[in-house]
């Protein structure tokens, strides 16, 4: 009899389980996230895109394996040739001033297509202006929400404040949670 008992109380549990998981199937879901960036423009600068050499002052220098060129064997950009990207907005903590900012910029990961980054890289080495390195793994960019930015709150950024870009990042990044990697007054980048 202990063994009908025994088989009659495991039937119930598996009754009273599959009860509890078709109520759950019944409740509204939850809503998702909201994403971490809003498309502000879909640019007219993609990849396989020719990128002019730039007319302003140049912001950004990358070099190594990347595939785009316009100033020997380096990609030279200005704001306005980021601009031509995709661009993005992203409110995130930004972690010096101890509160949430707007920050407007292209996606890292859509900067590296259209420079052409070749597959064999995997490192990218970024220097600021002050010649602060940082360095980051290709694949963690591209397959994050880092963001170049080029305004903060509806403004440029002058050097004195950052500027004129800056590395930024969402608030679910775990990189975002080193302020050592937030990077500005980035100058250049060199793949590897």
């Amino acid at each position: 009899m202990g063994r009908v008992t025994r088989l009659v109380a495991v039937v119930a549990m598996g009754i009273v389980v599959l009860a509890g998981c078709q109520r759950d199937e019944q409740r509204p879901q939850a809503p998702t996230a909201a994403p971490s960036t809003q498309e502000i423009s879909p640019g007219t600068l993609a990849a396989g895109a020719k990128v002019s050499a730039p007319k302003d002052e140049v912001v950004l220098t990358m070099s190594g394996e990347i595939g785009t060129h316009n100033k020997g064997k380096k990609l030279a950009l200005d704001i306005a040739s980021l601009e031509r990207m995709r661009t993005v907005r992203m409110q995130t903590s930004e972690p010096f001033l101890k509160r949430k900012v707007t920050f407007e910029g292209v996606l890292l990961s859509d900067l590296l297509a259209v420079a052409g980054v070749q597959d064999s890289a995997s490192k990218i080495n970024m220097t600021a202006l002050d010649d602060y390195k940082v360095d980051f793994n290709v694949a963690d960019v591209r397959s994050s929400q880092m963001m170049l930015a080029t305004k903060a709150d509806g403004k440029r950024m002058p050097v004195d404040r950052a500027g004129p870009i800056r590395i930024v990042f969402p608030d679910s990044s775990s990189l975002g949670h080193n302020p050592d990697l937030w990077i500005w007054s980035v100058s250049t980048m060199r793949l590897s």
